[in-house]
């Protein structure tokens, strides 16, 4: 009988030790030792874990154990450290039953050592993640199942009850204990069926200020309601926040961001005055208005560029289903080519980061220039001329700062600075031409599918409630055409490989190797992606005629 089926009929166990392999109940005894024979008895070459069933208020059958894969990490921890706890998020997503794939141990003695084992068991990579204060980590694959991180550390206090103490959150402050009780010292199981995020301690958002980003992503993650004496730590801790190093504060704004609805993490710190702290290119836009047909301040549409990005990504990657008639008109524009929008949005130009992230903080910085050159000419209108390079300058400031990868500082400059290119190519109020296609495709190659999806966020956001659904089934079409290139494989390529090289452009022409002989190249494969060339002997005669030969 399957573990998680039986977890909400756990006092038939009470007081009772129980074997589990491979995630399934499969003796019960008054001792673990009966536990253990018995389902030796009935699985002679399997190592059973064997756990103890309190009352039905302490009790907690660990259903991360109904997958095999975790079943297999927690008993081998078990093996290596018999007195081993897990620990932290793991044990609040048991809770809720949520699917885990960080687990942190607590370990006493040396947890370093046990790391390495551990992976040498799994056959997986090892870290010594912080050799100071002994903390190793272990990454696991294992096949048909998620990537798993376990981190064993030892505990930060004298005993793990004080390493539960110094959390900081109560919810994140539970433990595992090896026998399946919890050890909850500060009432976290209670916080959960509340819906309350509290904080271990009178000073834990102070003693490290990125708690309070911390504080909104898991409000938002798993439905809690800030407490009264969270909220009293969080303007001391918003000013300390500039003493974060720039890594945990990039990590933390990175996990926000990431969130399905990253705009509303956003609008939460702009309430606790922490904006400010970690993104005062946006609070520059507030109250920033903004000429026809823009309904909102420069503010309210990042937000709303930012909230489209991230709907946009999730309905093609699958995560969403559409809410209503909009977002059906929009995705089925976009879904006869679903299989490469995932392999896209999913590439990741940094480790752990998927190109849809760095998408969505496109969205939100693509106006982050609008401050800095705003104009108003003699009739009054507001003007934001080349914003889009300032908005470049300023992100890609921003990014160094957090020290982002080159690839992923590159690919979130180039898409705001390049942004407002479809809106140009949209004013002629006619699909994109072959040549116009050609040229963006030359320029940004495979940023163009991203551009696209930003353009589109930013089209969505500028019209906002005021949008016209037939309107925007007539927009479709443009932006459709800008992504067909890109994942059309029938088709002749927008960009084609060059019929004839330099060294036979030079041989044909007698010129010598220079600019002259790029600009013929380039006039060659501009005339093969329009189909006026297409092949060998017509590529021979064009290049000849347009070098007088």
């Amino acid at each position: 009988m399957a573990l998680r089926l039986l977890s909400h009929s756990l006092e038939v166990y009470s007081g009772h030790f129980i074997a589990i392999v491979d995630g399934e109940i499969v003796a019960v005894g008054a001792s673990a030792e009966a536990a253990r024979a018995r389902a030796r008895a009935s699985y002679p070459q399997r190592l059973p874990t064997i756990l103890r069933i309190a009352d039905e208020r302490t009790a907690s059958i660990p259903a991360f154990l109904a997958r095999p894969a975790l079943a297999r990490v927690h008993r081998h921890v078990l093996q290596l450290a018999p007195t081993a706890a897990l620990v932290g998020g793991a044990v609040r997503d048991l809770l809720l039953d949520l699917p885990s794939h960080d687990l942190d141990y607590v370990v006493e003695g040396d947890a370093l050592s046990v790391a390495r084992r551990l992976a040498d068991r799994l056959q997986a990579a090892y870290y010594p993640l912080d050799p100071d204060r002994g903390i190793g980590r272990v990454v696991w694959r294992p096949r048909d199942d998620e990537p798993l991180v376990i981190d064993l550390a030892p505990p930060t206090g004298s005993d793990l009850e004080t390493d539960l103490r110094r959390r900081d959150f109560t919810v994140n402050a539970i433990a595992l204990l090896p026998d399946g009780r919890l050890l909850d010292p500060l009432g976290g199981r209670d916080d959960l069926e509340r819906r309350q995020l509290r904080p271990c301690a009178d000073d834990s958002l102070t003693a490290d200020p990125v708690r309070v980003l911390r504080a909104v992503r898991f409000a938002l993650t798993f439905g809690l309601q800030p407490t009264p004496a969270l909220e009293a730590q969080v303007p001391a801790a918003v000013r300390s926040l500039d003493g974060v190093s720039v890594e945990r504060l990039r990590d933390e704004m990175l996990r926000l961001l990431a969130l399905p609805q990253p705009q509303l993490a956003l609008r939460h710190l702009q309430t606790w005055a922490a904006l400010d702290a970690v993104l005062p290119e946006l609070t520059a836009l507030l109250n920033l208005a903004q000429p026809r047909p823009h309904v909102y301040d420069a503010y309210e549409h990042s937000l709303a560029a930012l909230a489209w990005a991230a709907r946009l990504d999730r309905l093609l990657r699958g995560e969403d289903d559409p809410a209503d008639a909009l977002e059906v008109t929009v995705l089925a524009a976009l879904l006869p080519w679903q299989t490469a929008w995932v392999s896209y949005l999913q590439e990741e130009p940094t480790v752990g980061h998927p190109r849809w992230l760095w998408l969505r903080l496109a969205a939100l910085a693509h106006d982050w220039g609008k401050p800095a050159t705003r104009s108003v000419d003699a009739q009054g209108r507001i003007h934001f001329y080349h914003h889009e390079e300032v908005s470049a300058e300023r992100v890609t400031a921003r990014l160094q700062s957090w020290r982002c990868s080159t690839a992923a500082t590159t690919f979130v400059r180039k898409l705001c600075r390049e942004h407002m290119r479809p809106l140009y190519l949209a004013r002629s109020g006619n699909a994109p031409s072959r040549r116009s296609l050609y040229r963006l495709y030359r320029d940004l190659g495979e940023l163009v599918p991203a551009l696209a999806l930003l353009h589109l966020a930013d089209h969505l956001a500028t019209y906002g409630p005021e949008l016209d659904p037939m309107a925007l089934r007539r927009y479709l079409p443009f932006v459709k055409a800008l992504i067909e290139p890109a994942f059309d494989a029938d088709g002749t390529p927008i960009v084609p490989k060059p019929l004839l090289n330099g060294q036979e452009i030079m041989a044909l022409t007698g010129l010598e190797s220079g600019p002259p002989i790029g600009q013929l190249l380039e006039k060659l494969r501009e005339a093969q992606a329009l189909g006026n060339v297409t092949t060998r002997d017509q590529a021979v005669a064009f290049v000849k005629r347009l070098a007088g030969r």
